[in-house]
């Protein structure tokens, strides 16, 4: 069996595509370090700004979920809601659904006050996490607040007010700029 011309070129175009391929290969690797890179240092960038906002005590957490007691499940949120951290202030702009023990008439207020800190403190003992503890009290009810924020930004906030069913939200942390 006589081999002319034709396998040479089936075997030149085989390894034309095998180089192709190597080529691209490198090429996505050298992309990805290039992303992990841009990825550690935006995770480093993020976890200073938590830091500095943990210390001066400027800060914000939009929360984009809502999980009430009970079955009632998780609840998207489609409207901007938040809790800031201001000096020695708590402003809660956040929606309620649940249970009310003993509340105003028509309702009062829910989670949307803006009160004085009685107490805050910081727990940075735990890896990639700040667990922020607050107590604060207005007219209405008083309420503890659980922030657990990680490195990345993310952040869950379990609400706990006196007069009213328990609460958990997840957001992302948001630096307040002055």
């Amino acid at each position: 069996m006589k081999r002319g011309k034709p396998y040479l070129t089936v075997i030149t175009s085989c390894y034309a595509i095998l180089c192709l391929m190597w080529l691209l290969s490198m090429n996505s690797c050298a992309t990805s370090e290039a992303s992990r890179a841009a990825k550690a240092e935006q995770l480093a960038l993020t976890k200073a700004k938590i830091e500095e906002g943990l210390a001066n005590r400027q800060y914000t957490i939009d929360v984009d979920r809502a999980q009430p007691q009970g079955p009632v499940g998780v609840i998207n949120l489609t409207s901007s809601y938040s809790v800031t951290v201001d000096g020695d202030t708590l402003k809660s702009d956040l929606p309620f659904f649940g249970r009310a023990y003993s509340i105003p008439y028509g309702g009062g207020k829910g989670l949307r006050f803006k009160a004085p800190i009685t107490n805050y403190t910081v727990d940075s003992s735990h890896r990639n996490r700040h667990i922020i503890y607050i107590h604060a009290v207005d007219t209405e009810d008083s309420y503890n607040y659980i922030i657990t924020l990680f490195d990345g930004g993310n952040a869950a906030v379990s609400v706990t007010p006196r007069q009213r069913s328990h609460i958990e939200f997840t957001g992302r942390f948001h630096e307040d700029e002055r």
